[in-house]
């Protein structure tokens, strides 16, 4: 069993407490989003196959993961960087405050297992290719030593978000070209993208969640119940919509 934490809110960030002792005592309440009702997960420490950390802000979690690695529990972290201005991600740090928590927490989970998502990737007037190669790699240079995958999706519109976004650009050319230029980018310091949940010739699709990240003789199976063209492997996510407080305005979580 993968458990991810979480699709639906920012656990690293806001939930630490609560997971890590959920976690020690076998039991998760997962709130279904679309009814609220309530179910338990149990487990036992040997049924966890790894764990999926999904975070903008991993800082409060670190008094954590010293446990979590003592008592062999395997997981690794997705990281989302993106440096958009405040009123696209309104609560979060200064980007040189996230770029050095980034590094930090490498310190923390050698080997490292950090997958750095540029995710979403939003093309406007303001937000054009020029600016995403300058930002991306802008990013990239300062934690590229540290940087185990590199993982871009591109902004999928909702009808919760499509008011904030009204010049948006959804040109599938476009759209290649700028994961054509942000992989030649990562080329520059040994690395290429992944993309989540976009197939484009040329670059690898990603797989979020990958068992095989935990242990290569796992047998898990594919995730259907995600968006077309997910390529994650089957996962428990323990995430409530309702919790997350940075309130990102294209978050389908909000």
């Amino acid at each position: 069993m993968i458990i991810s934490a979480s699709r639906r809110t920012d656990v690293p960030a806001f939930l630490g407490k609560y997971f890590y002792e959920s976690l020690i005592k076998g039991e998760f309440k997962i709130i279904n989003p679309f009814n609220r009702k309530a179910t338990y997960l149990k487990f036992n420490h040997s049924d966890i196959d790894g764990i999926v950390f999904w975070t903008k802000n991993p800082k409060p979690f670190f008094k954590y993961l010293k446990k979590l690695k003592e008592q062999d529990f395997r997981f690794y972290f997705h990281y989302t960087i993106n440096n958009y201005p405040e009123k696209i991600e309104p609560n979060l740090a200064e980007i040189t405050d996230r770029i050095e928590i980034f590094n930090e927490l490498n310190e923390l989970i050698l080997p490292n297992k950090i997958v750095w998502r540029y995710d979403p990737i939003i093309l406007t007037d303001n937000f054009n290719i020029s600016f995403h190669k300058e930002n991306f790699e802008y990013i990239l240079q300062n934690i590229e030593k540290n940087v185990f995958k590199i993982t871009v999706s591109l902004i999928t519109i909702y009808k919760k978000n499509k008011r904030y976004f009204p010049d948006i650009e959804l040109n599938r050319g476009k759209e290649a070209k700028i994961l054509n230029e942000l992989n030649l980018i990562a080329r520059k310091y040994n690395k290429s993208i992944t993309t989540c949940c976009y197939k484009i010739n040329g670059i690898e699709q990603a797989k979020c969640i990958d068992g095989k990240i935990f242990n290569k003789s796992l047998n898990v199976k594919k995730h259907y119940g995600q968006r077309k063209d997910c390529n994650c492997d089957k996962s428990i996510d323990i995430g409530d919509y309702r919790t997350c407080r940075y309130k990102c305005i294209y978050c389908y979580a909000r």
